[in-house]
Formats: C-alpha cells, structure tokens, sequence
C-alpha cells in the first residue's frame, strides 16, 4: 500500500530548523546537522549497530579528494542498500585529517535522504522562506500552561505592581472579560484569596459585591 511505502518518509521527511545552518557556497544552500540526522535514524530504527548501521570500503584519494564507499542498513543486516560514495577534500591548502571522516559523514547523509530524512530541504523546499517560517512555528515549544497557584500569584502580583492603581483593579473585576475568564479557572478558595486581596486595594469593591 501507499501509505506503508511512505512511512519512513512521511515520518522523517521534515527538518527541524534548530538543527541545520545556511551555508554560503555554490549559490547558498541549506545544511542540517549530520548528528541529528544519527539522531532521528536512531530514533527511528533503534540504536546504531542494532536497528540500523553501515559498512565502508573502498576509500581512495584522487586529486587531493578523499572517496569513500558506504553502504547502510536498517531492520535488519541483510535489508542493505548502496554503496554510496561520500567525498571530502582532503589535500587543499592545508592537509584535512578530518577528511575520510567527512566523506563517510556525506555518504551516510546521501543514503539517509534516499530513505526520506530531511527530505524537504532535499526537495528543495527550503529555498522558499514561507515555508521555514511555517517549520519554525510549528517547531515552536509551546510554554506551559501554568499551575492554579502560579496564576493566582501572577493576579495577585498585577494588582499590587506599581504601576497598577485601584481604578484597574476595579476595572478587572467589574469589565475586563479576560481578567474574568483567568479567575474562573482558579479553584474556589484562589478566588476568594484574590477577591480579598482586590477588596484591601480597592475597599469600594466590597461595597458592590
């Protein structure tokens, strides 16, 4: 079925903005962090080694570039597929140790891709800004909702401020449906703690109660 082909697609296939960065080469492009991608593969298939894994081979130096050959695997060591070459300079103008490792990381993120991770920044649709915002709000964290008592003591801390005078005490409770919606979902007892702590500041309210 369709939807059982896509599912490691449609699971994977999105990027969160936190883990990519804007590389300003070849025209600009779009990276994500190759540890994330480790990240959400092991979260998709289990620890490396044991839900999913590669092999390398054939590494070899042409031109000062380093190629390496990787092939991954996932469910199960047999369910391979690749080999994948990865490339990385190596002997520029000065010499890259780190050079075989970044091959192996480019063929791992190649291979990845083919699978779904990270798909819309392959795609492309990274290139249009209206969709990285949306990514970015969706991947917004949401703040908590707070606690009854963290509510009544944020009330309580507004009616006493400062730049708080009677005259809006008065207002919130008499007029201001928000005010009003924030106290009804307090348990009783917060909003009568609330309802004498407005009436000390405002004694005429206990007058129109």
């Amino acid at each position: 079925m369709t939807a059982d082909n896509m599912k490691i697609w449609d699971a994977v296939g999105k990027t969160d903005p936190k883990h990519t960065k804007h590389v300003n080469q070849r025209g600009g492009f779009t990276s994500v962090n190759a540890n994330s991608q480790i990240m959400e593969a092991t979260r998709q298939f289990g620890p490396i080694g044991v839900g999913w894994g590669y092999t390398t081979e054939d590494l070899s130096v042409h031109n000062g570039v380093v190629i390496v050959s990787v092939t991954l695997w996932h469910g199960s060591r047999d369910n391979v597929f690749g080999p994948m070459p990865g490339c990385a300079e190596m002997f520029g103008k000065r010499t890259d140790t780190d050079a075989p490792k970044k091959a192996t990381t480019d063929a791992i993120t190649k291979l990845l891709s083919q699978l779904g991770f990270n798909a819309d920044i392959f795609l492309g649709m990274w290139d249009d800004n209206k969709y990285v915002q949306q990514r970015i709000e969706e991947t917004k964290e949401k703040k908590p909702e707070p606690t009854g008592a963290e509510l009544r003591d944020k009330l309580k801390a507004w009616m006493n401020a400062p730049k708080t005078t009677p005259e809006d005490v008065r207002n919130a409770w008499q007029s201001n449906d928000n005010f009003k919606a924030k106290l009804a979902s307090l348990p009783q007892p917060m909003q009568h703690e609330l309802r004498a702590e407005a009436e000390r500041i405002c004694p005429d309210l206990k007058e129109a109660a």
